[in-house]
């Protein structure tokens, strides 16, 4: 039986300068990315263990009693990111040998986008 990730994750950022956060099969650890330039832009790929999944206020609403556990849920914004790729500006490929919970594409200057294709082994 094929699990379902098994299919790749493809799709393109938002033109300009901001982060697409993209969550990946946790239990998978081989994940390879093959990014591409269109237009111009500065990048960097970041990874995280992080669930960036994480909803504050229902989360708050459901455990009124409950303290959150800051190393396991974070916003995307504010996760732990370990750096994947260092700044780059043409079409590159990212391989990590290990399970990692999402990835983010970094568009830090520039006004194009980066198309990308995720595949997990």
């Amino acid at each position: 039986m094929v699990h379902a990730r098994s299919r790749p994750i493809v799709g393109e950022t938002p033109a300009g300068v901001g982060a697409t956060y993209i969550v990946v099969d946790g239990y998978q650890d081989d994940v390879n990315a093959q990014l591409t330039v269109v237009g111009t832009v500065t990048y960097t790929v970041d990874w995280t263990n992080q669930n960036i999944l994480y909803d504050a206020t229902g989360l708050a609403a459901v455990n009124v009693n409950t303290p959150n556990d800051p190393g396991r849920y974070a916003a995307p914004a504010s996760a732990d990111w370990v750096n994947a790729q260092a700044t780059g500006s043409a079409s590159a490929e990212v391989q990590l040998g290990y399970p990692v919970f999402a990835l983010r594409i970094n568009i830090t200057a520039g006004t194009g986008s980066v198309k990308y294709h995720i595949a997990q082994a």
